[in-house]
């Protein structure tokens, strides 16, 4: 099996970890050749169709999907892609083109959940034999219990990195859910209520990378919103602005 191929199966298998991984695949150019050469070789055939592969969903139960794959093989004319900013003209702009930076962010359990889902269902299309590694799919299943709406998007990151990992999964799962809520309510403190983005969170970090302090609204402009926050470490207020 050459190399490409190889550090392909051993990330979707779990022996290679997804941040090694997508550090090889930015990298290693015949990582992305390879994924590549399974969609143009599809779009060969015209009468070849996509096979959905199987995961299981957050409630326990399993489905199959087949949602990237038809996009890539879609001609630009194709109506299902008149809104779609051009992220599916290949495999590499799918799996970094700008405007998915954060679902598909690999240190996040949302984007790390995304980018094995991708990557896996592009080499099903002529590998049917590696079962679904389900190590980042249930860390986001997970995250999503456990992670406040108001802090879905740019925090997480910092959460699966700095809060969720001081609670072993050898906890009972209700103790573990308890005690990393308290810990997130802890770190991300507020004085006054908590952000209601129009967006995804951006909630800033202070100089030394810790969480700032929400502080309150600011004054609103149209469709205008600001969030203030301080600096624990500097006394700096900062001001997020958000458009709805």
């Amino acid at each position: 099996m050459e190399y490409a191929q190889q550090t392909i199966v051993d990330f979707l298998s779990g022996k290679l970890d997804i941040i090694e991984f997508r550090r090889l695949y930015d990298e290693k150019p015949e990582i992305d050749a390879f994924l590549q050469k399974i969609i143009d070789d599809m779009k060969k055939d015209p009468n070849r169709k996509p096979i959905p592969y199987t995961c299981r969903l957050s409630d326990g139960t399993e489905h199959s999907f087949s949602s990237v794959v038809p996009y890539l093989l879609a001609p630009e004319t194709d109506p299902s892609l008149q809104y779609c900013p051009p992220r599916y003209e290949s495999v590499r702009q799918m799996l970094t083109y700008e405007f998915r930076l954060f679902t598909h962010n690999v240190k996040s359990a949302h984007g790390a959940s995304v980018f094995y889902d991708e990557v896996y269902e592009i080499y099903t299309q002529i590998d049917q034999s590696i079962p679904f590694f389900y190590k980042y799919s249930d860390a986001y299943s997970f995250a999503l219990e456990v992670i406040p709406e108001y802090l879905e998007g740019e925090p997480e990151e910092y959460i699966q990195e700095h809060i969720i990992p001081l609670f072993p999964e050898t906890m009972k799962k209700t103790e573990r859910k308890k005690a990393i809520k308290a810990k997130i309510k802890e770190i991300f403190k507020s004085e006054k209520g908590y952000p209601c983005w129009p967006q995804s969170a951006e909630w800033p970090m202070d100089k030394e990378g810790k969480p700032c302090t929400y502080i309150g609204k600011g004054k609103n402009q149209g469709d205008l919103r600001r969030f203030r926050f301080r600096d624990e470490t500097t006394g700096e207020e900062i001001v997020i602005e958000q458009f709805y």
